[in-house]
Formats: C-alpha cells, structure tokens, sequence
C-alpha cells in the first residue's frame, strides 16, 4: 500500500475517537464525576488526561484536584460508569470496517495501541465485529508510559520488525499526534467532536487530516 510515496506495511490504530464513537460517554462520566464533588469539570483536563490509561488518569486526578477516595476506588468508579456503556451501547465511527478491510487487502499489517482498560475495550471491539481485524494489541497499562511517549508505537514496530516510515499512526488526539509526528511515524489525524477545539494543534502533526476513514480508502 502506497501513501505520500512510502510503502506502508503497518498501521497503528487508536481505538477512542477514531475507531469507536465514545469520547463523548467520557466527557459525561468526568463531568458527573466533579458533579459528585461539587466541582466543575477544570479547564483542560480532557487534554491533560486523555492520552493517558485509568491508574495514571486516577494518579493525576487525586494528586491534582485532592480527591478524598483511594485511586483504586476513583477507577472503579469510572468503570462502573463506562461498562454498560461499552458492553451494549457504544458504536463504530463510520467507514471503520471498511478502512480495516481496506488494510487487509493491501497485505497491512493491523495494531491497536489504545489508552483504554482491556475489560472496556476488548468485549467492546468484539461486539462491534472488529477484534478479529487486529494482528496484535497493545494499551499504555501495560507499557505503563502514556502516549506523550512513543513507546507505546515502539512495541508495535519491534513486535513486526517494521520500520516506523513504512507506518501510519492513526489517531484522533493531538498529543498523540504529535508524539508519533515527532518521533518519525506518518500520521494521520481523525476529527472527533470532543478533540475539536484542538483542531489547529492536530493539523499541525498530521501528515494527513480526515473527517472520516473513507478519505484514506479513496
């Protein structure tokens, strides 16, 4: 598969906003989180928190606004809230079967690398008829990095023995995109109305701006 003169042998997708319709069930869950507390949500939290998995996003938010309860009772929280959520109701972003099938004709080599908790992600993934897609997964528990550092995308590459200019990075938030950007990947920015007011920061570290996946198959 050729894209901007290279030839791609591996994509590395983010599951939250670009493959799956759910950036928006996390805003709800964050604001009724502070609601609870008699705060509002702060300003900046989705950018400060996003790219980072629940127990650095529990760490952060304790240390940062001094929430009272433990961060194992902070993540239960959250998951309590989100589960139903991704068990029954969340959907694929349009065109996402058809890109991922568009990558498997062209012999491309398909990754996840996601900030999400493999209880929400993986029943959610086969639900929708997508799980089966991916030739390896990855989330930043494991790496215990978030995704302002690229190793989440090294283990991708080390896994396959690719190089990382013969890889997108698919992603719809912009410290994502500018870590893979920087770090020599080609990237390709999805919009996503809860990383909209980050639009501008997003073109800036995409080699490749879509509002949907169907640009990249046409």
């Amino acid at each position: 598969m050729k894209l901007l003169e290279r030839e791609i042998k591996l994509a590395i997708l983010d599951l939250d906003g670009t493959l799956i319709d759910s950036t928006g069930i996390w805003h709800d869950i964050d604001t009724n989180f502070f609601a609870r507390r008699g705060m509002e949500i702060p300003n900046g939290y989705f950018d400060a928190i996003c790219h980072l998995g629940l127990k650095a996003t529990a760490t952060y938010t304790k240390t940062t606004y001094g929430i009272k309860e433990s961060e194992e009772e902070i993540i239960k929280e959250w998951q309590d809230a989100s589960k139903d959520q991704y068990l029954n109701y969340i959907q694929l972003k349009p065109y996402v079967k058809e890109f991922l099938e568009y990558l498997k004709n062209n012999s491309v080599k398909i990754a996840l690398a996601t900030a999400n908790d493999k209880e929400l992600y993986e029943p959610c993934m086969k639900r929708l008829g997508i799980f089966d897609y991916f030739d390896y997964i990855v989330d930043v528990n494991s790496v215990k990095e978030g995704k302002h550092s690229p190793r989440i995308y090294e283990i991708v590459n080390e896994n396959f023995n690719i190089d990382k200019a013969n890889t997108i990075v698919v992603e719809d938030i912009s410290t994502s995109l500018q870590t893979a950007y920087e770090n020599g990947y080609i990237t390709i920015g999805v919009a996503d109305k809860a990383s909209e007011p980050t639009r501008e920061q997003k073109l800036k570290y995409s080699h490749i701006y879509v509002e949907n996946l169907n640009e990249l198959i046409k």
